[in-house]
């Protein structure tokens, strides 16, 4: 019966490997998933500091909802550590939003007694950029090991270098 059982898992082991699709596949789906994240939130990336910085509601369920749905796409092989790399970029992008929404709402409950002061904010767009830093890090590098295993990764969004370092 064991030699039956081994058998059989030896035959269906790499049909089930198969069926998880070919690198190609999975380059094109997490670099849309993935993408369309960042680019939910890149109007932030253009603020300075000084901005007058609101939280946009459908920008924050569009980038919790997609970075959800990136982080179930990993495989567990060569570019799993780029991967988790990418979704802490775009978990800490969920998580400054989160900030953003919970100052917004304190302040116009008027919960919180700094809501006049909006230093606050450039920490806040700070941890935006480095999510996106994280994020677009982490993408090159898996960009780079897919290339070497025969996957094409799409060009990454258009995000300059200068929109990811911090302003005053």
């Amino acid at each position: 019966m064991r030699l039956i059982v081994t058998v059989s898992i030896l035959l269906l082991a790499p049909g089930c490997r198969e069926s998880e699709g070919t690198y190609q596949g999975y380059a094109d789906l997490t670099a849309s998933t993935g993408d369309s994240a960042l680019s939910a939130v890149s109007s932030y990336l253009t603020l300075d500091s000084t901005a007058n910085v609101h939280y946009d509601s459908a920008a924050a369920r569009t980038l919790e909802r997609l970075s959800t749905r990136f982080g179930g796409i990993m495989r567990p092989d060569t570019v799993a550590q780029f991967h988790r790399q990418m979704l802490e970029g775009l978990d800490s992008l969920v998580l400054a939003m989160r900030v953003l929404r919970e100052r917004e709402t304190s302040c116009s409950a008027e919960r919180t007694i700094d809501c006049a002061d909006a230093r606050d904010f450039g920490y806040i767009l700070g941890s935006v950029r480095s999510g996106a830093r994280i994020y677009l890090d982490a993408r090159r590098r898996m960009r780079e090991t897919l290339r070497s295993l025969g996957a094409t990764f799409p060009d990454p969004p258009a995000v300059s270098p200068a929109a990811l370092t911090p302003r005053p």
